[in-house]
Parts: C-alpha cells; structure tokens; sequence
C-alpha cells in the first residue's frame, strides 16, 4: 500500500513542476519576444512482479507484470518559433521575423582567425529593443553591444574614383559612348589588385581578370560596374553585359560593434576602415566625435542601418548580424532574455540577411579578387593566370545566407505565451494535483485500518 502512496508524492512533485512552468509563462504574457516553455510527463521507476515468458508447444504465453511508482517531468522545452509583431514606433526597435538571434556582448569581443572568442561564447537574444548610445554604440535596453558589419569603403568604388569618372555607357550607334577598352580595363584591374596588395607589382599589357568588366557615370550620377555575360566576348553593345550600381560604401565582412562614424570638420560622416592585414575595424581619427545622426532606418531585407546627419548627408552605417542555431530550442538561459548556444544547442552560423554581406571569398563580395599563390613560399604569384583561392581573410569567420530571416523595424515580437492555453493546461494541472492527494488519502485511511486490526 505505501507504493501507492509514493507514486501520489511523486505525482504531487511533477504537476507541482509542470505548474512552476504554467506560471513562468503566464507571468510572462507581456514580456515581449519571452519563449514560452513547455512540459511532459514522464513515466517513473517501475518493478516487476513477475516476469513474462515465451509461449510452448503446449502453454501460451504470459505477459510481464510490472508496478509502477509514479511520474515525473520529462521534459521541458523552449518553443523558439517566430510569435506576434507589436508596433512601438521606435526606429531601431526590430523583431526578428523567422529563425535566428541578434548577437549581443562586450564591446571588446574578437572573431576569426585572429579572434579569441567564439560566436558561442556571446549572448544571443531575439528581443530587438535597440537604441544608439550616448558614445554611439548600438545597444541592447541593457547595455549590450550589438555586433554586424560595418560600412567601410567599396574597393570597387575606389578602383573607379582611381580610373576616373568620365565612363559613359556604351551605345553603339554614339561613338562617342564606346565601352572602354582592354587597356583600359587592365588598368582598372590593376588598380583594384593594387588596392588588394599595395607591395605587388603588376605585369603590363596581360589580357587577365577584369578584361570583361569596367565602369561608368550614369545621368545620376551614380558610378555603375559593366560585367560581360557568361558566353560573351566585349564589345560595344550594351546587350552583352550586366549593369550594376556600385555603392561607395558597403558592410565589411568582419563581426564587430556596431557604431556611428566619426565627423570631420564639416560635419560629415568620416567612414571607418578594415585594416586587411589584422582584419579589425578601426574608426576614423577625428577630434569632432561622432556624427549627429537624424532619421534612423533598417531595411528589413538586409538588416542595413542609415541615418541622415545635421547637414543632410545619408549614411549607411552598417548591418545588423543574424546568429542561427543548429537547434534553437537547446539554447540555454543564461540571464534574463539571454541565450548562449551550449551542450545540446549545436553548431551556430553566422548569417547575414538577405545574404547582404558575403565573405571576401565569394565572386560576388565587392573585396573578392582572384590570385596564385605559391605552395611553397606562400607567395603570391601574379605573373600567372589566376585561380581562385577561397582564402578567409583576417578578422572573418564564415558568413552564410539568413534564408527567409528579416528584421521588421518599429515594433518587437510579442510574448510567446498563449494565455487561453495555460489557463486550461493549468485546470488540467490541478485537477490532477487534487487526484493524487486523494490516494495519498485514501493510502492513509488504509494504512490506519491496518493498524486498528488488533482492536
């Protein structure tokens, strides 16, 4: 009889935790972007009264007999799933919409092949409250730094402010608008291998890597990039190739705190620079502080930040980094709404959304460039045709594509709390509470009936 009542106890124990877990959620059912948790029961120890044996050639089978001694809590999860947009109206506010965390921490955080930290040792969180500090950090409402990728410079702009602004678009029937041509064009590619490699010395007159690319001024006056089509041979019609417009500023692919840059004396943004032999990201030396920013925006699409300064100047300050997890419902709490992807949580991939920001890997990335390298002395051979090493550049760790990921700005996620369901999970709860202090009951009145046997 007392098994009886040790499986009551051990009842009483279990719906008592499934119910600690109903009040974490329903006193969180305005805590915006909480994860609402969910349990199962699991079945306890049990002890076999008899064995069960195999049926004979004259006698059939029988099955085991088994007691059990109660319940216990299985399991209880994290339902990590995208949950309601709520409108604030503030410009950095974001909720993530889809899989994925914004990456958080100290300011003093390093990645990649010269870094000492990894992605899983800083804090992942899918509350957006995010706001500029009074030193220019994007912060989290607790004072976290948010990491992404910062604009620097497009070496691609650079390469066609060197080879000057005068490009017209071709027209065959203008001669005066002709694409310009192979000399032309090894010029523009020497000076982009040159801004690559300041030290290499270029071949002349070699029909290489940007024969079947080159760029122009359009009528609005932004500088384009003309890429031949695949199958193509250069010409003067404009049919045969790709027209893409190249923007002076582009997000560099190294992690790191996100900031507005410095000013110069006029008041306009002095853009940081990625120093390509420590991979980091230094600020502009500037003894007028940090912009005045105005207007602040994120593009949902890319996670890219721009503003507007005091003398009307936009600037693109950066891209808001994505985190994804292997499994994002074995993340661990660590503090408040903070995660960290530990034991149970898998491998976790830095992502950009809308696949924005690429590694200097890919042939698409603005810092891209193609190069022979010596097996032996490391040495970069340009005297070659190029091949294409995909070689990760200092200060950058993998990035990948978001998916279908996006950041909604002027709102945050709703809690995940069902408030209808834990009400009726927390009747069920009780009810069952009630059931078991009746065996417990029950057990007790029996165990007293034995002990007034004598009588």
């Amino acid at each position: 009889m007392t098994g009886a009542m040790y499986a009551a106890v051990a009842g009483l124990k279990a719906h008592m935790s499934a119910l600690n877990v109903i009040g974490q959620n329903i006193s969180n059912v305005n805590t915006n972007a909480y994860k609402a948790t969910r349990y199962t029961f699991l079945e306890a120890l049990y002890t076999s009264v008899r064995g069960g044996s195999d049926g004979s050639n004259l006698l059939g089978g029988k099955n085991p007999a088994q007691v059990g001694y109660g319940s216990s809590i299985g399991t209880i999860d994290l339902d990590m799933s995208t949950k309601n947009y709520t409108p604030t109206g503030h410009a950095t506010d974001v909720m993530i919409d889809g899989d994925g965390f914004l990456i958080v921490g100290d300011k003093g955080a390093t990645f990649g092949t010269t870094g000492s930290n990894d992605l899983a040792d800083m804090y992942l969180t899918r509350l957006g409250n995010l706001e500029f500090d009074n030193q220019g950090y994007l912060v989290d409402g607790q004072g976290q730094v948010v990491y992404g990728y910062l604009s620097v410079k497009s070496p691609l702009y650079e390469a066609a402010e060197a080879y000057g602004t005068n490009l017209k678009k071709p027209d065959p029937n203008d001669a005066t608008k002709t694409m310009v041509g192979v000399d032309a064009l090894n010029t523009v590619k020497s000076v982009i291998e040159n801004a690559k490699d300041p030290n290499a010395t270029l071949p002349t007159g070699a029909d290489r890597e940007f024969k079947d690319k080159a760029f122009y001024v359009n009528d609005k006056g932004q500088v384009v990039q003309a890429k031949l089509k695949t199958g193509k041979t250069a010409s003067a019609n404009p049919d045969d190739y790709d027209f893409t417009v190249v923007d002076e500023f582009t997000p560099a692919p190294v992690l790191t705190a996100i900031r507005i840059p410095m000013r110069d004396a006029d008041g306009n943004a002095a853009y940081p620079t990625w120093n390509k032999e420590t991979g980091t990201i230094e600020d502009a030396s500037s003894v007028n502080g940090r912009i005045v920013k105005h207007s602040v925006s994120i593009d949902e699409n890319t996670g890219r930040i721009t503003c507007t300064t005091e003398t009307g100047e936009a600037v693109v300050i950066g891209s808001i980094a994505i985190a994804k997890v292997e499994n994002p419902n074995g993340v661990t709490h660590v503090d408040g709404h903070y995660y960290q992807a530990l034991a149970g949580a898998g491998r976790v991939t830095l992502t950009s959304v809308g696949h924005s920001v690429k590694n200097a890997s890919e042939a698409d990335s603005p810092f891209h460039w193609k190069y022979e390298r010596d097996a032996t002395t490391g040495v970069i051979d340009i005297t070659k045709d190029p091949t294409e090493v995909n070689e990760t550049q200092p200060g950058e760790i993998g990035i990948s594509s978001g998916g279908s990921t996006k950041l909604i700005s002027n709102g945050l996620e709703s809690s995940g709390t069902d408030l209808a369901t834990e009400i009726s999970n927390m009747i069920m709860i009780q009810r069952g509470y009630q059931a078991n202090t009746r065996i417990v009951t029950v057990t007790d009145s029996m165990l007293e009936e034995l002990v007034n046997m004598k009588r």
